[in-house]
């Protein structure tokens, strides 16, 4: 009876492990809002309910991090991305002009959105030569 305690204790015990762990999503490193949320990754309505948008204000897409723009109905990451690489914007409506996004999509967000953060980088003031 000892050896079969002795054989099974470590095999449940790995299992059970082994199970918990299926379970646990990682979760993005703090702050880093680059790459977060990823293409293949579905944001929950817990993390679309930590945005702007979803407490009623409008998403600047010059400054917005990937998951506030994500989190605009019809966006998710790939679209986030586009606009933030498409980025500078002097409007809203820049969206279609740089053909960000098509124009049914533009329907859903346009009045979420708006272009006011910075529109260029500009270099630090030095001593002038």
């Amino acid at each position: 009876m000892r050896t079969v305690r002795a054989v099974l204790l470590p095999v449940l015990l790995f299992t059970a492990m082994s199970y918990a762990q299926q379970d646990q999503q990682a979760a993005p490193p703090p702050g880093n809002q680059s790459s977060y949320p990823s293409t293949t990754h579905k944001m929950t309505p817990a993390e679309k309910k930590d945005t702007p948008s979803a407490n009623g204000q409008p998403v600047d897409l010059n400054s917005a991090s990937k998951k506030d723009l994500a989190a605009l109905p019809g966006i998710g990451p790939d679209y986030a991305q586009t606009i933030i690489d498409a980025r500078p914007f002097s409007s809203k409506e820049d969206l279609l002009k740089k053909k960000v996004i098509p124009q049914a999509t533009y329907d859903k967000i346009q009045d979420r959105v708006t272009a006011q953060g910075p529109k260029k980088q500009s270099l630090p003031e030095g001593p002038q030569h």
